[in-house]
């Protein structure tokens, strides 16, 4: 069944549905006519009785009465009749039943009239009414019966007709759910015929969506959706390979360029020296640049997995200030650290401890000499937030938005010269969300820069200081 196609599945769940309630609708009417015409049948043969029952000269001459009643019964309505004694013998019958046909008298004591089927020999199938009569001192039990034969005949007519009408039904109804299941399901070979035409070269293509408040309108907005989100992806990897084909190139070309220099003109001590430095300088950012895109294609697969435990995040920031403090003193910078004790976060002490570093060197980097880099700490109802500020450039408003993409530059010549590669905000905003927190920055030119990150905490204990 699951081989079949959507349409023949829905056709044949269709047919098989209609069938089961065409054969319970069939069986509800046979048996309803039936018990209308079985019914009818037992209001006449009360009827009979009730005419002997009211007989005024039954009790003067029961025998001759009786028998009376039993004639014309036969000859009017075509009903036998028998009449026992109640010690169960014959006291008179209708003349045309034979003898092979007297149905077995009751065994118990009948006194509201009962209505049964029963099939006797020579005339067949005959529907009975039994019931206790009075006459006089003597009790009598009267069993009339009239025949099923034409009843049976007209219901095994309806039967059949019903039989045969169930299995055109069908066949009607198989066809034309085929042709409904067809048009429904259009609209699916449309939009399957045109997902197919939209390729990694022609992401620009959308389906055609006629009806978007159904649900074939709802799907093909969703595959558009999706299109769109593949369609971004697919021009951030192009962007992210040709960024970091450029950002690879570079150093690359410096390192060719200073080894022909070496090979053309064999250089004195003091410029192999400079050479060499020059070659590990850049070599030294091609390793950087390379762990930083290790780092990046890590958590964008996800295996980079965090090794969560119970922080104090107020050390980890301490302890990354303190490592960073000679870089802002070399500059003849101020670096202050406020932060409040007992800031408790679940994290990864590691992962932490570098988006402390990449924001300090950023700030550091970009602050010029005598400037001041601030690092503080504090909870903020169920949350911590961690704030880096500098007195550095600045990064006009234009820049924000993208300061968190991959390669992105505010100033590609001074990032160049500072040994930056674009990829540090990057690392920050990856590590932060899979930590369930958020970073957020606030820049003014010519004033300086403040970057928040704020984490869940996970407990607390201490004061400020």
């Amino acid at each position: 069944m699951n081989r079949l196609s959507i349409r023949w599945r829905l056709t044949f769940w269709n047919t098989v549905a209609l069938a089961v309630l065409l054969v319970a609708i069939g069986s509800l009417v046979y048996a309803l006519l039936r018990h209308a015409m079985y019914e009818q049948i037992d209001r006449v043969l009360a009827a009979q009785y009730r005419e002997l029952q009211q007989d005024d000269r039954l009790a003067a001459d029961p025998e001759s009465r009786l028998r009376h009643w039993l004639d014309e019964f036969q000859s009017h309505v075509g009903v036998y009749g028998v009449v026992y004694r109640s010690s169960g013998d014959i006291y008179c019958r209708t003349e045309q039943l034979a003898q092979q046909s007297l149905p077995v008298p009751p065994g118990k004591v009948v006194n509201a009239p009962e209505f049964e089927s029963r099939k006797l020999p020579l005339i067949g199938p005959q529907r009975t009414m039994t019931s206790s009569l009075g006459v006089g001192d003597e009790r009598f039990v009267v069993m009339l019966m009239l025949p099923l034969e034409e009843t049976d005949r007209e219901l095994h007519q309806v039967a059949t007709v019903l039989l045969a009408v169930l299995p055109f039904s069908l066949v009607l109804a198989g066809a034309v759910g085929y042709l409904l299941a067809r048009k429904a399901l259009a609209p699916v070979d449309q939009l399957r015929r045109a997902a197919d035409q939209i390729t990694a070269e022609r992401l620009s293509q959308r389906l055609d969506v006629s009806n978007p408040n159904d649900e074939l309108g709802r799907l093909g907005q969703t595959i558009n959706a999706m299109i769109a989100r593949l369609e971004r992806s697919f021009a951030e990897i192009r962007r992210f390979t040709a960024d970091a084909s450029h950002e690879l190139r570079t150093p690359i070309s410096v390192i060719r360029t200073e080894a022909e220099v070496a090979m053309k003109n064999p250089p004195d001590a003091e410029q192999y020296q400079s050479l060499a430095s020059s070659i590990l300088e850049e070599c030294d950012l091609l390793a950087k640049l390379t762990d930083q895109l290790l780092t990046l294609s890590r958590e964008d697969a996800g295996v980079n997995a965090l090794d969560l435990e119970r922080l104090d995040l107020s050390q980890i920031i301490t302890e990354a200030a303190e490592v960073m403090r000679p870089l802002a003193e070399a500059k003849q910078q101020t670096l202050s650290v406020v932060v409040a004790n007992g800031l408790c976060v679940t994290g990864d002490a590691n992962r932490l401890r570098q988006v402390v570093y990449n924001l300090l060197d950023n700030a550091i980097k970009y602050t010029p000499q005598g400037g001041r880099v601030t690092v503080e700490a504090d909870r903020q109802d169920d949350t911590i937030s961690v704030m880096v500020h500098d007195t550095g450039i600045g990064i006009a408003a234009e820049h924000l938005p993208h300061v968190f993409d991959r390669f992105y530059r505010v100033d590609k010549a001074r990032s160049r010269e500072e040994g930056g590669t674009g990829l540090g905000l990057s690392i920050v905003d990856s590590i932060v969300a899979a930590h369930g927190g958020r970073v957020a920055i606030t820049s003014t030119p010519g004033e300086g820069t403040t970057c928040t990150v704020t984490f869940p905490e996970t407990g607390s204990s201490g004061s400020a200081s």
